[in-house]
């Protein structure tokens, strides 16, 4: 009768506490079987074969003696909390997460354990999920805890560091961009670091701001200002918001939608203000300026047709190589008729007039964050001297490179 009773109960708080926190609980008896599943949605990841199955992974024979509150992450980035119930068995709280998901994370699961059909679904399950953070949730378990087995749990629960992301950076990139750093930092102060990272989310290359992104961080010689000089949590939270502002802005700039950028930018400040741990901060600041790269990468792409994608990719990777219409053509097995005409259509501008402002944008930045001279950039830009590239450059920017220079000095 007292089991039925303490059951009863169980099952109540635990309703309860479904609809509050918007989680999922199971009640799991002491041989591991599922005896009840209160779930508020009807998305579950499509990673495990079942439902239940999520549940099951937390019950193993060797826990069967735990008595004590726990919380623990799973191989596809989840928490669930673990609270033994005296005479019943196990109450199983999650799937949760406890940081915003990204698309970094979507993009990491899928190349680990899914397939590319999985993205959508993938995306609304996170989505789905609620976030709690580290603190509250270690006050749910011990509250749980002490309603169903009277006793106060009085010490920490460690729970998992789950990161959101394993990307493989390319070490020889980011040793690349270290070296590059290093060498300005000489001469320049960070904000020519800070203007390279916002141009990769402008350009949408989210591999390289990775690489740059990493190199960034680890290099010593800068140091970043203190908005905040009581408080090292909110001075981290002031710079990681300037960050996030400055990448929503760089987003539009890129073509990402007012609208969407600046929706983006203020949930990711909303779900900033919940953090508490510094590496928390850091990694969740890598993680908007990913995501807002991403969403400039997948608008670029959404503009134009497949074999035009590509093609403006293939430019973009290959600046510094000889471009013609027959060369990249060829790589993309179409013939050149074909992609001259679709290119001037939905682009509006030749090819070769898409490869020249492409080559003088490319010079910009190698003027703004290098320090290479003038010959040497229209040889790696494999113009055909200097002369030609001054007339090139004055002809889409209305001033000579050594005036583009001069005003760039000025400005920083």
């Amino acid at each position: 009768m007292e089991n039925r009773l303490n059951m009863k109960n169980l099952e109540y708080v635990c309703n309860l506490m479904k609809d509050i926190l918007n989680i999922s609980i199971n009640i799991v008896d002491k041989e591991g079987n599922l005896m009840k599943e209160m779930v508020p949605s009807e998305l579950f990841n499509p990673l495990y074969p079942s439902y239940q199955s999520f549940a099951k992974q937390f019950v193993h024979s060797d826990e069967k003696k735990n008595h004590h509150p726990s919380i623990k992450g799973t191989p596809f980035y989840e928490i669930a909390s673990i609270i033994p119930i005296v005479n019943i068995g196990t109450i199983i709280l999650g799937p949760f997460l406890t940081n915003r998901p990204s698309k970094v994370l979507i993009d990491d699961l899928i190349t680990t354990f899914g397939q590319k059909e999985m993205e959508d679904s993938l995306s609304d399950y996170y989505y789905s999920l609620p976030v709690i953070n580290s603190g509250k949730l270690e006050q749910v378990c011990k509250l749980f805890y002490f309603l169903f087995n009277k006793k106060i749990y009085d010490k920490d629960i460690i729970h998992p560091r789950t990161p959101l992301h394993h990307h493989v950076i390319d070490e020889k990139l980011a040793d690349k961009y270290m070296l590059e750093i290093h060498q300005n930092s000489s001469f320049h102060h960070d904000p020519i670091a800070e203007k390279k990272i916002y141009q990769f989310i402008i350009d949408g290359q989210k591999e390289n701001l990775l690489a740059y992104w990493k190199a960034f961080k680890e290099n010593s010689s800068f140091d970043f200002g203190k908005l905040s000089k009581k408080n090292e949590v909110r001075n981290q939270k002031n710079l990681s918001i300037a960050i996030i502002t400055l990448a929503t802005r760089a987003a539009i700039t890129g073509g990402l939608h007012p609208e969407i950028a600046y929706t983006l930018g203020d949930r990711f400040i909303q779900d900033l203000e919940e953090l508490q741990d510094i590496k928390d901060l850091h990694l969740f600041t890598e993680n908007t300026l990913y995501e807002f790269a991403d969403r400039v990468a997948k608008t670029k792409r959404n503009n134009y047709s497949r074999p035009i994608f590509q093609c403006r990719n293939y430019i973009y990777k290959h600046i510094y190589e000889p471009l013609t219409l027959q060369s990249i053509a060829e790589h993309l097995s179409i013939s050149p008729k074909y992609l001259s005409n679709l290119f001037k259509k939905e682009v509006g501008i030749p090819i070769s007039e898409y490869i020249q402002q492409t080559k003088i944008e490319e010079a910009k930045k190698l003027m703004t964050f290098a320090e290479h001279s003038l010959s040497d950039i229209h040889a790696l830009l494999n113009f055909t001297d200097q002369s030609y590239f001054t007339k090139v450059f004055k002809k889409y920017t209305g001033v000579t490179p050594k005036q583009f220079r001069k005003n760039m000095v000025n400005f920083l």
